[in-house]
């Protein structure tokens, strides 16, 4: 090939890519900001959920509210959008349906911002079963009561169709007046007896305009039975239903007797009965209660009536080795290790951070303390001293049941097991403690914002039935859920406080809430600490608290 030639083909090579460069006219480096909604209120809105990857603003209102005059109160977008018509402060909406704006910054985005209404609708009854059936769409509502209740002498108690501050005015329906039936309206003041054999119709006024909803009465038959029996130690918590013939009560006794008990303190709401028998302060000795890991049966009964008997046992009163502190082993002989509150090196129900300091400078932010202790009984020889330090990292002083697992140097943190083995059902914990408060010095996200201010201890309870401990791991940030969203807990209790008590101990009953008392536990995890976010790395060095004499109440 010609020489010529062949460095002209090179050229034109080398160039070709530039060239092509120049023929994309839409190769041009864009900015990556999207014009987004950045801020939305509007009058009478409970809540507002602005979602940048679907675009929409979800506004939820009160049900004094007016969904087809909204009035805004703020709103704001990314500096630099435009949109002539995106409602400003004052603007007047109309949110029974979705609003659509379109959002131009570089390129259109497409905004929706739609409402919703929660409106708390009943109808109550004498013998009604369950909650009223509503039908929006054709504003119907559907009752059901007891087949011995008669549908033509319907005590209504109570109604509520519309938005609060709507009024129900009056009700037609075929009465029967001198022996022939006629339709009748009449004006509504509840509580107020109907003859509902056939449908109503109800007219609400709800701001000026009258609604007309109808309403249907039906009988079902309900059969006299317990519902749930959840036990306890010394007494059981019971709910049934009955028909509304007669007035119901329990009877209860121990499997195997022949006697049964009557208890006839129940609580009667409509058709739905409960009781916690037997009656008193079963927590205190010598008063009447079941015993503790005993079978019973129980029934419910209404005049002539008797369900069908159910049993169940009652649970025991137990406690967690240990929870007086008074037992503790040191790694080492001449007690210059880490400290654990636990008989020996084989036994792993309490734990605390000092496995972790351990490595870092051998501190001991959970001490044994003999001398100052909440009670002067003879068998309480030791309690537990708590106090955050700063070892390289910060460390609060903390105990509780579960196991250090391993410290983590990139990222910082630990990981450790949360819960010792438990199955009973207490009703509180008790004990005793004393604190001493510092300002928070040490903080990590999302808690910087809290350097400054005074520190707080926490006591924590939590029953759970799950197969194994939770494994915590700070460095991962994986923490347990502590809501009731989480359904692996079955009781909650949780205290936090900044007061200092001047160096006195206060004795302390904190009570369990049952999120799901028909479960079992399988774990109980039980922690005191001196510095309430110790697990975010933030607290103060110095705060100081003390623990002694732990118990479980049952009752």
């Amino acid at each position: 090939m010609n020489m010529k030639i062949l460095k002209i083909i090179t050229v034109c090579a080398a160039l070709l890519p530039v060239l092509q460069s120049c023929l994309i006219s839409n190769d041009i480096s864009w900015p990556r900001t999207r014009a987004a909604v950045l801020s939305f209120e509007v009058e009478g809105q409970e809540s507002v959920i602005i979602d940048e990857k679907t675009m929409t603003v979800t506004v939820t209102l009160d049900e004094l509210s007016d969904i087809t005059a909204v009035r805004v109160v703020a709103a704001s977008v990314t500096e630099g959008a435009v949109c002539e018509d995106f409602p400003a402060a004052g603007t007047v909406l109309d949110l029974s349906s979705p609003k659509r704006y379109v959002l131009s910054l570089y390129q259109d985005y497409e905004w929706t911002i739609s409402a919703s209404q929660e409106i708390e609708r009943y109808v109550h009854c004498d013998n009604q079963i369950g909650e009223a059936s509503f039908n929006l769409a054709d504003k119907d509502v559907t009752v059901y009561v007891s087949d011995v209740q008669k549908l033509t002498d319907v005590n209504i108690t109570d109604m509520k169709l519309e938005a609060e501050g709507s009024v129900i005015v009056s009700t037609t329906g075929f009465e029967t007046v001198g022996g022939e039936v006629v339709e009748k309206t009449r004006e509504c003041s509840f509580p107020m007896r109907l003859d509902c054999l056939l449908q109503r119709r109800f007219t609400v006024r709800d701001r000026g305009e009258d609604i007309e909803w109808t309403m249907s009465v039906m009988q079902k038959h309900v059969e006299l039975s317990v519902s749930a029996v959840y036990a306890w130690c010394y007494h059981a918590d019971i709910e049934a239903v009955y028909n509304g013939d007669g007035t119901p009560y329990v009877e209860y006794r121990a499997k195997g007797s022949d006697s049964w008990t009557r208890f006839d303190g129940v609580t009667v709401d409509g058709l739905d009965v409960s009781a916690s028998f037997p009656a008193g302060d079963t927590s205190q000795e010598g008063s009447e209660r079941l015993s503790p890991g005993t079978e019973y049966e129980v029934r419910v009964c209404a005049g002539s009536s008797v369900s069908d008997i159910v049993t169940f046992t009652t649970g025991t009163p137990d406690q967690i080795e240990n929870m007086g502190f008074d037992s503790w082993w040191n790694t080492k002989e001449d007690n210059s290790g880490s400290w654990y509150p636990n008989p020996d090196s084989s036994v792993k129900i309490w734990d605390t951070a000092n496995g972790g300091t351990a490595i870092l400078g051998n501190r001991n932010p959970t001490m044994p303390e003999t001398d100052f202790l909440a009670t002067d009984e003879p068998d309480n020889t030791s309690a537990a001293r708590l106090t955050s330090m700063s070892v390289g990292m910060f460390a609060a002083g903390n105990l509780y049941t579960g196991e250090f697992l391993a410290t983590s140097l990139s990222p910082l943190g630990a990981r450790l097991n949360w819960g010792t083995p438990f199955t009973a059902k207490p009703r509180a914990l008790k004990g005793y403690y004393s604190y001493s408060p510092k300002t928070i010095d040490s903080a990590r996200d999302p808690y910087k914002d809290l350097v400054g201010q005074t520190d707080k201890c926490q006591l924590l309870v939590i029953l759970t039935d799950m197969d194994a401990p939770f494994t915590v791991d700070t460095a991962n940030n994986i923490f347990m859920d502590q809501t009731s969203d989480n359904k692996d807990i079955i009781a909650y209790a949780k205290y936090e406080s900044d007061e200092d008590t001047e160096g006195q101990y206060r004795e302390f009953t904190l009570e369990l809430e049952y999120w799901r008392p028909d479960a079992t536990p399988t774990y109980a995890i039980v922690i005191a600490c001196a510095s309430y976010l110790g697990n975010y790395f933030t607290g103060a060095a110095g705060s100081e608290m003390y623990v002694d004499e732990f118990e479980f109440v049952y009752d």
